[in-house]
């Protein structure tokens, strides 16, 4: 389960379903039951665990929340009543009209008051909510409800524990809020509420266009997931990137490490294995009849499939395996902040991130194809050639893996530091180039503009 859950839902006719109600719901409600004497685990009961089953099956979708795999996991009172609480704020409006909604927003128990009501939008001002409830509930257009929620630990180790940080979150990011949804950022309009509920403190956020256009894709929602979990777990995935970085570094390494040991070997007349073999056949006779450019985007699909497979075979080295398996590891956690599902991992020969280790062999195989053709070829002279080509690669792999540790401290490409630097900078650190320019200088903080 992700560690930051993004719900959306949206209100195609404001004024039937009443969404100015649902402001209002939003802005003003006083938070979830208290249990008198703090968390109940004792087992959920019979009434609680009915409506559940009568919730799970008319809106499945609930099942997807962090309250319902709590509940799963553990069935206790208190895991009910905060399953229970999360569906009367996300959907209220089909019990009763969507303005009971929008006032259970800032009113509901829990919920942090900025004065009279939790309510707060992009600027400071001073917001009506009985005006703004009745602008939302004649609006003539669509209007998008979310909600974002951590779970408590979360929110109390990254300070998601008060309003405040939860409207700084919004209103940095509200230009990717707007290009989500398919709306001007001039036109876009938008107010959230945060509630401080037990288990998974949340804010619920509404978004509409002033003029009634926009739209929001699945592909909008994801990409508010992942800008949201990104923001929020920023510094946690700064040290994943670090750590990925080495990972990558030691990959790199460790190739050069097999590369070096098979050189030693074929100085000793060591040859690869049979099926290693016949792949350099196979590739050698398919590059001699290739007309094109000498990098693998250039090269016919069947060509490209035996580079692979090649790839393939030398990923098999146990040392390989072993750090790929690790660095599969960081990356499978970085992706888990704001991916609900897990992706799989990929083979190393399909990874981008090395693809550079194909051009290698390929500028190997590209001296071979210039030595003179020899018909019929044996098994002898095949070997001998793939010798050639083994020492070829491991003098070509290993002076790339030179270059890559010149620029070690978190640096596997100039892409991935730009954007590890600009990331730093946008969030106030201190760069490791501005750290190396003015030792002395106090650090200096930049202003966050998204």
């Amino acid at each position: 389960m992700a560690k930051f859950i993004l719900t959306s839902r949206y209100i195609k006719n404001p004024a039937f379903a009443n969404a100015g109600k649902l402001l209002q719901y939003m802005a003003t409600r006083d938070g979830v039951e208290k249990l008198p004497k703090g968390i109940d685990n004792k087992p959920a009961t019979k009434q609680q665990e009915k409506l559940i089953k009568s919730i799970a099956k008319n809106f499945p979708e609930t099942k997807k929340s962090i309250e319902f795999e709590d509940y799963e996991n553990e069935p206790t009172k208190a895991n009910a009543s905060e399953f229970l609480s999360y569906f009367e704020e996300n959907y209220a409006d089909k019990a009763e009209n969507m303005k009971g909604l929008v006032r259970y927003f800032a009113e509901r128990p829990g919920v942090e008051k900025l004065g009279s009501h939790g309510l707060f939008s992009q600027t400071d001002d001073k917001i009506n909510l009985n005006e703004v409830a009745d602008e939302v509930n004649n609006h003539d257009g669509v209007v998008w409800t979310h909600v974002l929620s951590l779970r408590r630990e979360d929110a109390e180790r990254l300070g998601y524990n008060k309003a405040d940080a939860w409207k700084k979150l919004v209103r940095r990011n509200v230009a990717a809020i707007a290009e989500a949804h398919k709306i001007d950022l001039d036109d876009l309009q938008w107010y959230a509420a945060f509630h401080n509920t037990g288990h998974h403190p949340h804010i619920h956020l509404m978004v509409y266009s002033k003029s009634g256009q926009g739209y929001l894709t699945n592909k909008g929602i994801e990409k508010l997931r992942s800008r949201f979990g990104n923001d929020i777990f920023r510094n946690e995935q700064y040290k994943l990137f670090e750590m990925q970085t080495e990972i990558r570094n030691e990959i790199k390494q460790e190739s050069k490490s097999v590369i070096d040991e098979l050189l030693a070997n074929v100085s000793e007349n060591h040859t690869p294995s049979d099926e290693l073999v016949d792949l350099f056949r196979q590739l050698s006779a398919a590059m001699k009849e290739h007309k094109g450019k000498w990098l693998y985007g250039y090269l016919p699909k069947p060509t490209k499939d035996l580079v692979d497979k090649i790839i393939h075979e030398i990923a098999k080295d146990e040392g390989i395996a072993a750090l790929y398996s690790k660095w599969n590891e960081i990356n499978r956690e970085k992706l888990s902040l704001y991916h609900e599902k897990e992706t799989p991992d990929i083979p190393l020969e399909d990874n981008k991130e090395f693809r550079s280790i194909k051009n290698d062999l390929l500028r190997a195989f590209k001296i071979l194809s210039q030595l003179p053709p020899e018909n019929p070829v044996n098994a002898a002279q095949v070997k001998a050639s793939a010798s050639g080509i083994l020492l070829q690669l491991a003098k070509l792999i290993a002076q790339s893996c030179q270059r890559k540790r010149a620029k070690l401290r978190s640096q596997v490409d100039s892409k991935l530091l730009s954007a590890i630097e600009e990331k730093k900078r946008a969030h106030g650190l201190k760069t490791d180039k501005s750290a190396q320019s003015n030792d002395d200088s106090e650090e200096e903080y930049y202003g966050i503009s998204m």
